[in-house]
């Protein structure tokens, strides 16, 4: 007798025809046609829903993705047991017996069957358990391993520093050996890039319509840009030009007037005493005087050099200062840069005229000396000094007197700072110090380095500026201007070495600046 059987496995219907002999079922024909099932169940990648939670399914980052994937899988479909079948036929009149005869066969199936697919089952259960937990320990171990790892990082990293120098030398020691290969490889590697090039010229030129398509796009809107930057330049242009016009202005304005004034004093035809610059009751044009001598000096000395610039060095010592006195301000150029600073300042000069163009740039001065100021302010009223070239224009009493008063006037903390003539050098000290005959002093630079410690200054720092041009030095002998074999390089040696010292001590720096702290 021959009948359909309908079973359900996972939800899909599954039609078999199965061969009844009278009271005899083919088992074994049963059962090779349920795992064929399973097996086409698995290749489809359809599976049961329904199952127990076995724990997670290795969530460690360390889990590789197709570990953790099987893992889920496991956990998912361990139960291969399938109760969601029914047996119905759809014939209304042999269906009876069909369902009957369909029953008996899943009854005899399920007596040879359900033991097994139990047993899998459980085998898969514990499976699947055993592996979770072996999973949970790996993550455990690899956790401690991390731990480890990141404990002894200090150590691995001082073993790798130790080991560096010895990496290196190998690496140095194969340089010549690697750098011998990229020889050899060179004309390989030259004629690659040369079989190569039409077919990147190709490309290349295959791209070019396409670029230049972009680039004609682009260049209504790149001819804007332009033409706002060119707008915008213009405008930057005019702007600092009419600023750079108005300083310039402004100064030969001040330069005027300050002229007139002088020319009106020399009208008096009032001998020149420079003893009165010191005494404060100066008649002298010690401002045209001061500008003639300059010219000498640039003569006598070569030009000034401003780099570096010994006054934006001196700023970072009086940052965020709100009280800074300069003791002889001089036409005000460090008042004018404290000012735009930010600093807070004033100054004093002896010199009328001085005093007079200083108020005019609008700068706070005072026309006092420096021993009688110092003797009317508070202790600790100030929190910087600078004096500028002044120093040599008093004794040393003097100089001792203010630099203690100087000490008491300072808070903690504080700075002062002094330039002179360096007269360490002979240019100096011969030549260029004597075109002021207002100097009265010669001042050595461990001189006025004792005189501040005596005084209770600190931390004392000193600088060199004002080097003197090259072409006003001698010359060194240059070897490559000479046949070689009229060279002799020890007596060369030797004469270059000469050279030099006797430019470091005949020309050496025009200014020389110390710095000591309160």
């Amino acid at each position: 007798m021959r009948f359909p059987v309908n079973g359900r496995y996972d939800g899909s219907e599954i039609m078999d025809t199965f061969e009844i002999h009278d009271d005899e079922i083919d088992v074994e024909e049963i059962m090779k046609k349920i795992k064929d099932n399973i097996r086409m169940r698995k290749e489809a990648g359809v599976y049961p829903q329904d199952g127990i939670e076995m724990g997670p399914a290795g969530n460690s980052p360390e889990c590789s993705t197709n570990v953790q994937r099987d893992l889920e899988y496991i956990n998912a479909n361990w139960d291969i047991q399938n109760n969601s079948y029914f047996i119905s036929s759809h014939r209304p009149v042999v269906g009876k017996p069909l369902v009957k005869g369909r029953e008996l066969v899943h009854g005899e199936v399920r007596r040879y069957v359900d033991p097994i697919i139990w047993k899998q089952t459980e085998f898969n259960g514990s499976t699947a358990r055993y592996l979770n937990n072996v999973n949970e320990k790996i993550n455990a171990f690899e956790n401690v391993i991390g731990n480890e790892i990141e404990q002894l990082r200090p150590e691995i990293d001082d073993k790798i520093e130790q080991l560096r120098p010895e990496i290196d030398d190998k690496i140095e020691q194969l340089r010549p050996e690697i750098d011998g290969k990229i020889e050899q490889l060179r004309p390989e590697i030259d004629d690659k890039i040369e079989q190569l090039r039409p077919e990147i010229d190709g490309k290349i030129e295959q791209l070019r319509p396409e670029i230049d398509g972009k680039i004609d796009q682009l260049r209504p809107e790149i001819d804007d840009k332009i033409d706002q930057l060119r707008s915008e330049i213009n405008d930057l242009i005019e702007s600092q030009v009419s600023s750079v016009i108005s300083s310039m202005n402004s100064d030969i304005e001040n330069k005027a007037w300050l002229a007139n004034i002088l020319e009106k004093r020399n009208s008096d035809n009032k001998p020149i005493n420079f003893d009165d610059e010191i005494s404060k009751e100066s008649s002298i044009n010690y401002f045209t005087f001061s500008e003639e001598v300059s010219k000498a000096w640039t003569k006598e000395g070569g030009k000034p050099i401003d780099v570096p610039n010994m006054y934006e060095d001196l700023l970072p010592f009086f940052n965020n200062c709100n009280n800074v006195l300069e003791i002889g301000s001089g036409t005000g150029y460090f008042l004018q840069l404290l000012k735009n600073n930010g600093v807070g300042s004033y100054g004093i000069d002896i010199n009328e005229d001085y005093v007079l163009y200083c108020e005019k740039l609008g700068l706070s001065i005072q026309n006092i000396d420096a021993l009688s100021h110092l003797m009317t302010i508070d202790d600790k009223s100030i929190d910087g000094i600078f004096m500028g070239q002044v120093v040599e224009h008093l004794n040393i009493n003097e100089l001792f007197q203010i630099l203690k008063l100087c000490y008491e006037k300072l808070q903690f903390g504080s700075y002062i700072a002094m330039s002179m003539p360096n007269i360490l050098s002979v240019l100096v000290s011969t030549n260029l110090f004597n075109m002021d005959p207002t100097h009265e002093t010669y001042i050595h630079p461990e001189v006025i380095k004792f005189l501040l410690k005596s005084c209770g200054f600190r931390e004392i720092q000193e600088n060199f500026y004002q080097p003197v041009p090259d072409e006003s030095k001698l010359k060194r002998i240059d070897p490559s201007n000479i046949p070689n074999e009229q060279i002799n390089n020890e007596i060369l040696e030797t004469l270059n070495f000469n050279i030099n010292f006797l430019n470091n001590f005949l020309f050496g720096y025009r200014d020389y600046l110390v710095i000591g702290k309160k």
